[in-house]
């Protein structure tokens, strides 16, 4: 017997209208619809997150970042020049200084963290303009841009001015501890992505940084850009090979190692806490192709006398569980992507993700093909295994026990 004929036979036994309208077997399908469609979405959402959280990091600290430990870089030419040379990988390098300082404005204080680079670099090297909200990123001196956190905090508008105060003793030099100020202008204001970011990070001129905390021509350290930010661990193993131990070398995943390594976790517990759903519904499912089993016993007592085999009967069955996976399947994954355009839309107009406990403000949503195989293999391979015991089940079945149960 054919494929098409199994087919055409699983499909007219499935869904006849007194089996599949009359019993519980719309249930069961639509259980297992509604397990995909959270497959889907729960999937989506945590990769969407993973992908926001990776953009956050390479936006302001770019794809690799090098500090020499505790000291200062003084050679820009030559260093940047080097390492061009050995990894033909990289785009663009950037020069950097840090320094932590305290922000004053009308009687209120807080402390921040003050970036020090060429304007032309921010917007380069670093993913900064699209982020703006207002205004535009520090062109001329004492001009800064800072967070839509600390905005708010002290209720600044682009153009306000405040002063900021650092200690000009540095972790570098060990110099005696005394306090160097300076009033700038916000030159704009944006989402750095990160709450602790928007909070507390003040992007600046690197000439105006160098000159507050007074280390010449010196910086920090470098940000580097390269052809694929997924290279980027590779890629900084092997610069800190070439550096030595005296730099530290660490990659946009470095930077917040312990959270991605936490969504990676939730992730996989949320697809096999998701999967149980999955699973009772393939339950289900066996249930129900076992009572259709039961109403169709004369017809496969007819056809074994017809000279079905029996390894015939139990393809034929399985085919149904095939069938009922694979719409199932199809269906979920239909409305997986309405419940992942709907989470868009409600984030859109409603706070649906804590900053404080998340790091950012938003997720965007990230479907993807590979989500699509797993659950769908791991679906049809949860329907199969159902379908098994009612397919043995018909296998078993003898002709003469099968006439008598319909008489």
């Amino acid at each position: 017997m054919t494929f098409k004929l199994y087919f055409w036979l699983a499909t007219r036994l499935l869904f006849n209208r007194k089996f599949f309208f009359g019993g519980s077997a719309p249930l069961s399908i639509f259980g297992l619809i509604l397990g995909v469609a959270a497959l889907i979405a729960s999937q989506s959402v945590m990769r969407g997150f993973e992908v926001s959280l990776k953009n956050a990091m390479i936006d302001i600290t770019a794809d690799i970042q090098i500090v020499k430990r505790g000291k200062l870089i003084d050679d820009w030419a030559s260093f940047s020049e080097k390492l061009k040379k050995n990894n033909p990988e990289i785009l663009k390098m950037a020069k950097f200084a840090y320094a932590e300082a305290v922000l004053a404005r009308e009687g209120r204080v807080s402390g921040v963290l003050v970036q020090g680079m060429d304007s032309e670099d921010l917007a380069s090297t670093l993913n900064i303009t699209q982020r703006l909200k207002s205004g535009r990123l520090p062109i001329n001196t004492h001009e800064i841009s800072i967070g839509v956190g600390l905005a708010r905090k002290f209720n600044i508008q682009v153009g306000d001015k405040v002063y900021l105060a650092v200690p000009l003793s540095t972790p570098f030099e060990g110099q005696s501890f005394r306090r160097q100020s300076g009033e700038f202008v916000i030159s704009g204001i944006a989402d750095l992505g990160k709450n602790d970011w928007n909070d507390r990070l003040i992007l600046a001129n690197l000439k105006d940084l160098q000159n507050l905390i007074e280390i010449g021509d010196r910086y920090t350290g470098a940000f580097i850009k390269i052809k694929n930010s997924n290279d980027a661990t590779k890629l900084s193993l092997k610069i800190l090979d070439q550096l030595g131990p005296r730099y530290s070398v660490m990659n946009w995943f470095d930077v917040n190692r312990n959270l991605f390594e936490a969504v990676a976790l939730e992730k996989i517990v949320i697809f096999f806490v998701v999967f149980l759903i999955v699973i009772v519904a393939a339950f289900n499912i066996s249930s129900t192709l076992y009572v259709l089993i039961r109403q169709r016993y004369k017809d496969i007592s007819v056809l074994k006398t017809m000279g079905l085999a029996a390894k015939s009967v139990r393809r034929l069955f399985v085919i149904q569980g095939f069938i009922v996976g694979t719409v199932g399947s199809l269906l979920g994954f239909a409305l997986g992507l309405v419940l992942c355009a709907g989470f868009m839309f409600l984030q859109k107009h409603f706070s649906l993700i804590s900053g404080s406990v998340y790091k950012i403000d938003r997720i965007d949503v990230n479907v993807s093909g590979l989500d699509f195989v797993i659950i769908y293999i791991a679906t049809m391979t949860a329907c199969l295994l159902a379908a098994y015991y009612p397919a043995q089940k018909g296998a078993s079945l003898q002709i003469v026990e099968g006439l008598k149960e319909e008489s």
